[in-house]
C-alpha cells in the first residue's frame, strides 16, 4: 500500500507520516519544492522511513506524479496562519489561496490521475461555504470541491487539535483546557454528543484516526467527534 501525505510538515502531517511509516507502508511525503527548510524536513522525514517528493503545485505536474506513484490514499492536510502566511508572502484571502485553493488543486490533480485513491480530508468542525468565519467558509468550499471530486473520500472534522507546535500557540492550549472543562460538565449534565464534539484532541490521536478512516472498507463519510478518537 502506498500513501501520499500533502502537507506533511504539518502538525498533524508528520504525525501521519511517522505513524505510516510505523505501519510499514510505503509513504510518499510531499514538501512544497520552494520550501526554505527543504533540506531540514527531507532529512527529518527520511528518517521517519517516508520518500520526500517535491512534485511543484501544478495540476498536471502532480497528476503525473500520482499516476506514477498509484497511492491507495491522499491524504490532504493542508493549512495555514496568518503568520506563517505572512512569512511565505501570501496576500489576500489566505484561506481562499491555501485551504480551498491547494485542496482543489490536490483534487484536480487526483482526478486527472486516472487512478482511484481515497481522498483523505482534514477539515473542521463547523466547516460551511456559507460560514461567517474565512476559515470555516473556505473548509466548506473545500469539502465541496472533495466530495464533487467522483474518487472515494472521508472528511474528518476535529475540533481544535493541541500539543507542542513549532510556532507555538499558547492561546489555543488555553482555550483547549478552558473548553475542555466546560465539555466535561456539559457531558456530565446530558451533553455527550456536545462534549465529543467539540473536544480537544492531539496531532498522534487525529493521525490514528486519519490512517484507520483512509484504510477501512466504509468511505464517502464525514467524521467528527467520537468517531475521531
Amino acid at each position: 500500500m502506498t500513501a501520499f501525505v500533502l502537507g506533511a510538515t504539518g502538525f498533524v502531517g508528520r504525525e501521519v507520516v511517522r505513524q505510516l511509516c510505523v505501519r510499514g507502508a510505503t509513504t510518499i511525503a510531499h514538501v512544497r519544492p520552494d520550501s526554505r527548510s527543504l533540506a531540514e524536513w527531507r532529512t527529518r522525514l527520511e528518517a521517519l522511513g517516508a520518500a520526500v517528493d517535491t512534485t511543484p503545485w501544478e495540476v498536471a505536474a502532480m497528476a503525473a506524479r500520482l499516476r506514477g506513484v498509484d497511492p491507495a490514499q491522499i491524504y490532504v492536510l493542508i493549512g495555514t496562519t496568518r503568520s506563517r502566511a505572512k512569512a511565505d508572502a501570501v496576500a489576500g484571502n489566505i484561506y481562499e489561496a491555501i485551504d480551498l485553493g491547494l485542496t482543489r488543486l490536490a483534487v484536480d490533480a487526483a482526478r486527472s490521475s486516472e487512478r482511484r485513491p481515497r481522498i483523505v480530508y482534514l477539515s473542521s468542525v463547523g466547516a460551511d461555504p456559507k460560514a461567517r468565519s474565512a476559515y470555516l467558509a473556505a473548509r466548506g468550499r473545500a469539502e465541496a470541491a472533495v466530495t464533487g471530486a467522483g474518487l472515494p473520500w472521508v472528511i474528518a472534522r476535529p475540533s481544535i487539535i493541541t500539543g507542542e507546535r513549532d510556532d507555538g500557540r499558547a492561546g489555543e492550549r488555553s482555550a483547549a483546557v478552558i473548553g475542555d472543562g466546560l465539555l466535561a460538565v456539559a457531558g456530565v449534565l446530558g451533553g455527550r454528543q456536545l462534549r465529543d464534539r467539540y473536544r480537544s484532541t492531539t496531532p498522534d490521536i487525529l493521525a490514528s484516526a486519519l490512517i484507520r478512516l483512509g484504510e477501512a472498507p466504509e468511505h464517502d463519510r464525514i467524521v467528527d467527534g467520537a468517531g475521531l478518537r
